[in-house]
């Protein structure tokens, strides 16, 4: 992956996927900074990222942070990052090298070049000119080229790629290399009809939320990356219901790229409400069955592109693979008979295309050339690939002429023994044929002189030639040996040798069909995330939300898709709010129409009351939502009406790391000027307790300016959730309820007779209208164990802020046993000054000293005699 990023703060980015050997352009992000650099990583999790020398940087600083680290300490550790970080000369990233470079490898399109009929003047220059001119015109089909930095990290990556190919072409032999690197697919992600996800949105939401995986061992083993796997997410609880690779893959993708597209997510609507069809619940359980039976095409074919795998120095042929292809022609068959007989799928463009783009009779052929090559049941019992007979006829004599010389071994015995002295002949164990070594005659071995105990002395031919030992045997050849060599030759690798061309004879049959394989995965992946979204509905129940163009939120029954998870019961709640319509557009278009609420809603909803009773729950709930609506999926309430979403942006969570030399309050402000700088009419901002990290003052100042901006957009402004506890900008009247602005609160039951803290209030978790009137912050201290004397002081504050009565004095005033020992130091202090001290150091006439007459200022009974 390579990303750059200008002094402006545009972003961008290309990257290599060796599975699908696809290069990836991003469009350039304008003002898009470390925000979308880090979206960027939470989408494409590369292994390896370069970057130009001149990057700027905090782009260097961030990507550090979780960059793999080399020193000893880190490896000593078991401190392994997320990814390589490499720095690399910053011409490699030119614009016009960049171009070049893509034109070079642009195989997408199998049209040649026109000819063009050059006149008697022109130079045979200008017709190569004509040539790259054409190339880059039909990669400008594919990509956006006035993306100059996106189109310059193609260049780099492609760079990169070409010396990652020329190291291992001079370290590794021709068929042990696993990926060659090679580019078949250029294409770009572009940002028309996609819904923007920030990556803080993604983490704030629990779009994503990657753990590492809980053994040590296994989370940082040797020369392997950090195993990590998805948390409680949305991707996680859906993925988990895919029910092969190609299905979570492709689920991956559709919740990463949410579309804004309406006709794409009514089609996935449509998919889902036909396999959630009552007379399809046998057929849809079959179909993920079949589905689970399903590997990975993308790496089989690979495998069979290899044909052969090195194992241990001898080449072995892969048989599992052979067996998962020879399934996945029969899978094929069955889920295209099983699309056939669904009720309601035609007209479906993803049933319709496995009916027509799925060949049976191409894949039934590639079956059956795989049952006709390889012999299963033999290869199972040998541990490696056995060719069936009748699949070579030179093989097959090849396997009949090795199976006579093995009848002939025992008669080669006893004519060697014949051959021999009596007294050897019982040290001749037996007679072999070896691949590469031929034919052999085994003696045993006489541990005093490391020989045979008979090695042909005295014998007309000579001694005999020894080979090897192994063990208590010694292996020798005798001239009968040599005559057999010259004879049959060397049987046992001419017959592995004919095994691999046969083999490889198949993975070119098989290859043949490459891409009408790949094709029919990419479709059984889309269907298998259809069945995973239609299985998330029927399990969590779930509804089809209405897709419309007005710029409005109408929810009712809303909730929290992974919150309701873990709770008994969840309290379901309605939202509406409607964003500006846009210049030109009359209010009207924007209107809440379900249930009974018929009118113009509010485009800033802002939510006040106790802490701890579901106002961030709430608000992450509505995105969710919106979100999961955008993916085509169904959503988590009893009815809901979407309006088409560009941007979900949150400032919600603070994402803060030791190596960040960044305050709390400082990435806040960095989240609140990336939502104001890229916020759109269409966008949905959640906000949740902005400015808390500072001064009341400031954060309410703050706080108001903030939600002002939004207002003052007027037909530009955007949907708005906000939540804070700054009560103050409210009763100051600095924010009003209005047409565009609303109140909510969370509902609480309050019983202050409760002798125990934790009954005292009861959250009902139920949105009302209207401003919450309190935290209750403090009464949440006491129900999580939080000091008695601490409550009490925080209340007896409390109650003189509601009386508008000065904090000086209380935070001045002085406890009972504060002014009681003052009581007794100005009782000491006044027996002191009432000493009369003589001029004597002996002390008074009556023989009292100095010393004792301190003693009894200082003298406690006295002191409290004193006090009474």
């Amino acid at each position: 992956m390579a990303i750059d990023v200008d002094k402006d703060g545009k972003v961008g980015c290309a990257y290599y996927v060796a599975m699908d050997e696809t290069l990836m352009l991003e469009e350039d992000i304008p003002m898009g900074g470390i925000e979308a650099v880090d979206t960027l990583l939470l989408h494409v999790q590369p292994t390896s990222i370069i970057i130009p020398n001149r990057a700027p940087g905090d782009l260097v600083d961030f990507l550090e942070r979780d960059a793999h680290r080399f020193d000893d300490n880190e490896r000593s550790c078991g401190g392994q990052g997320a990814y390589i970080l490499r720095h690399i000369v910053s011409a490699q990233f030119d614009y016009e090298a960049g171009k070049e470079a893509l034109a070079r490898v642009d195989h997408g399109s199998s049209k040649p070049d026109p000819i063009e009929v050059l006149t008697s003047t022109e130079e045979p220059v200008q017709s190569i000119k004509s040539s790259a001119r054409n190339r880059l015109m039909r990669l400008a089909e594919k990509i956006n080229l006035e993306s100059c930095l996106s189109v310059g990290c193609a260049g780099a990556v492609l760079t990169d790629l070409e010396r990652r190919r020329t190291a291992e072409d001079s370290s590794s032999e021709e068929g042990d290399m696993a990926f060659r690197f090679r580019v078949r697919f250029i294409e770009m992600n572009t940002s028309a009809d996609t819904m923007l996800v920030s990556g803080d949105s993604l983490i704030s939401l629990q779009i994503l939320q990657s753990e590492l995986h809980p053994n040590p061992q296994t989370r940082s083993s040797k020369n392997s990356e950090p195993k990590a796997k998805e948390a409680l997410s949305i991707t996680g609880l859906l993925q988990a219901l895919a029910s092969s690779a190609q299905g979570k893959r492709r689920l991956r993708q559709i919740l990463l790229r949410p579309s804004t597209d309406i006709a794409l997510i009514q089609e996935r609507h449509r998919s889902i409400e036909v396999l959630l069809h009552a007379e399809n619940g046998e057929l849809t359980k079959s179909m993920r069955k079949l589905l689970r039976k399903l590997k990975n095409t993308k790496t089989l074919l690979l495998h069979v592109r290899k044909g052969v795998d090195r194992i241990r120095g001898q080449l072995s042929l892969r048989v599992g693979d052979w067996k998962a292809l020879l399934r996945f022609a029969m899978v094929s068959t069955q889920l295209r008979q099983a699309i056939h007989a669904l009720k309601g799928a035609s007209g479906i463009e993803i049933f319709d295309q496995i009916r027509t783009e799925v060949d049976v009779k191409r894949f039934l052929h590639v079956g059956d050339i795989i049952i006709r090559t390889i012999d299963f049941q033999l290869s199972k019992e040998s541990g490696h690939t056995e060719i069936l007979p009748g699949a070579s006829e030179y093989l097959d004599g090849l396997r009949r002429e090795f199976a006579d010389v093995c009848h002939m071994l025992p008669e080669l015995r006893e004519a060697a023994v014949r051959d021999a002295p009596w007294k050897a002949a019982e040290y001749i164990r037996h007679c072999t044929v070896m691949p590469e070594l031929g034919f052999l005659i085994a003696v045993k071995l006489d541990p005093e002189t490391g020989e045979g105990v008979y090695h042909g002395q005295d014998h007309p031919e000579g001694e005999w030639i020894m080979c090897f030992v192994s063990e208590d045997v010694v292996y020798y050849k005798n001239q009968l040996m040599l005559d057999l060599d010259s004879q049959y030759g060397d049987l046992p690798s001419r017959i592995a040798d004919e095994e691999i061309e046969v083999i490889m004879a198949l993975a070119a049959a098989v290859l043949e069909h490459e891409e009408a394989i790949l094709g029919a995965s990419g479709l059984f992946g889309e269907l298998d995330s259809m069945l995973a979204l239609a299985l998330a509905a029927e399990k969590y129940n779930w509804t089809a939300p209405t897709m419309t163009s007005s710029n409005v939120i109408d929810i009712v029954g809303g909730r929290h898709p992974l919150q309701e998870l873990l709770v008994p019961s969840y309290i379901p709640n309605d939202s509406s709010i409607a964003g500006g319509c846009g210049t030109g557009l009359s209010e009207e278009t924007n209107m809440a129409t379900n249930g009974s609420r018929t009118g113009p809603a509010p485009s800033m909803l802002i939510l006040t009351g106790p802490n701890n009773s579901g106002k961030s729950v709430y608000m992450r709930q509505v995105a969710l939502i919106v979100y999961l609506a955008h993916t085509g999926s169904y959503v988590p309430a009893t009815r809901a009406t979407i309006g088409v979403t560009d941007r979900i942006l949150t400032r919600i969570a603070t994402r803060e790391t030791v190596v960040n030399d960044e305050s709390a309050f400082l990435v806040d402000l960095k989240q609140a000027a990336f939502s104001m700088n890229f916020a759109t009419r269409r966008s949905l901002l959640l906000i949740d307790e902005f400015g808390k990290g500072t001064t009341a003052e400031s954060g309410s100042a703050l706080f108001t300016a903030y939600l002002t901006y939004f207002l003052d957009l007027g037909m530009e402004r955007p949907k708005v959730l906000a939540g804070t506890h700054f009560h103050e900008i409210f009763e100051n009247g600095l924010l009003r309820p209005g047409k565009d602005v609303a109140f909510a609160h969370m509902d609480v039951r309050l019983d202050p007779d409760a002798e125990d803290p934790e009954e005292q209030v009861t959250f009902l978790f139920h949105l009302l209208p209207g401003r919450g009137s309190s935290s209750l912050g403090v009464l949440c201290a006491a129900t999580n164990d939080v000091p008695s004397d601490v409550i009490r002081r925080a209340e007896a504050v409390v109650a003189l802020q509601d009386r508008n009565e000065s904090l000086v004095e209380v935070c001045s005033a002085l406890s009972e046993e504060d002014k009681q020992r003052l009581s007794q130091a100005e009782l000491v202090a006044r027996r002191f000054l009432a000493l009369r001290v003589p001029s004597s150091a002996r002390g008074q006439g009556d023989g009292t000293t100095v010393r004792e007459m301190l003693q009894g200022v200082l003298a406690p009974e006295e002191v409290a005699t004193q006090g009474t």
